[in-house]
């Protein structure tokens, strides 16, 4: 099932996109589109894929292997102090943020430059009208 989601979702997007883009060269600005909930809808929605793709492949993993990784963690609370089992605070804080803050940071970055190039080309229309 997993498999099967994470090879046809993929797939799907460009042929999305290119539609989105044909739909919309009827107009004189090719960039009207670009605001910034799609430019978002853009960086969030591979990531989100990717982590609910591979959330559900750790899933039916965890299942099909219960009782094999249910004796190997008993082996290694046997082996090591549980004290040093534990995950900080931080690594989990850390793991959170970081594919949250990675996208914002792409989407800033690529929503000014694109935003630097139509004021530029908006005013050199006005200086040069013909």
């Amino acid at each position: 099932m997993a498999s099967l989601l994470s090879s046809s979702l993929p797939s799907c997007l460009p042929s999305l996109l290119f539609l989105l883009l044909q739909l919309t060269s009827s107009s004189a600005d090719p960039f009207y589109w670009i605001n910034p909930g799609v430019l978002v809808l853009i960086a969030v929605l591979p990531v989100l894929l990717l982590q609910i793709t591979v959330g559900l492949v750790f899933l039916c993993l965890q299942r099909r292997l219960r009782g094999k990784l249910w004796a190997e963690i008993e082996n290694l609370h046997r082996t090591f102090d549980p004290h040093f089992l534990m995950v900080p605070c931080w690594k989990i804080t850390l793991f959170v943020i970081v594919p949250v803050l990675g996208p914002l940071v792409a989407l800033i970055i690529c929503y000014n430059w694109l935003h630097r190039r139509l004021a530029g080309q908006f005013l050199e229309e006005l200086r040069n009208p013909f």
